[in-house]
């Protein structure tokens, strides 16, 4: 569980930059096995093309969040009767930050690979890649 605090806390946006770097040069199908399908496409007239990510960056840590259940049944047939029953436990999930910080990432597209990149937004945050 400290695993993923000690990564967000090392998140930054240099961190997001060297990231996206890493990404120039690559086949337009490799960006898009790297970071999934683009939010958007946009072509210039002069034959530009751009593809435009809105929500890259980091989740939150993992939160762990107490949960309490209540049930309530009764029997029919043979089995005539009523019954409650209360059950606790512990509810593991990604935390996303509310609201979560923007992202928006553009690749530009040239000859088939991925020509250059901007990214704007407090969200852009990463660890950086392994050197």
């Amino acid at each position: 569980m400290l695993v993923p605090l000690a990564l967000a806390a090392c998140a930054t946006a240099a961190g997001f930059d060297a990231r996206m770097r890493a990404l120039v040069g690559l086949e337009e199908a490799e960006l898009v096995r790297a970071i999934g399908i683009p939010d958007g496409e946009y072509r210039t007239p002069d034959g530009r093309r751009f593809l435009q990510y809105e929500r890259l960056g980091v989740r939150g840590p993992v939160q762990v969040e107490p949960v309490f259940g209540l049930g309530f049944g009764y029997g029919f047939g043979g089995w005539r009767g009523t019954g409650v029953g209360v059950g606790t436990g512990l509810a593991f999930s990604p935390a996303y930050i509310h609201p979560p910080p923007g992202c928006s990432v553009t690749f530009e597209i040239a000859g088939g690979r991925v020509a250059g990149y901007t990214w704007r937004g407090g969200g852009c945050v990463a660890v950086p890649p392994p050197a």
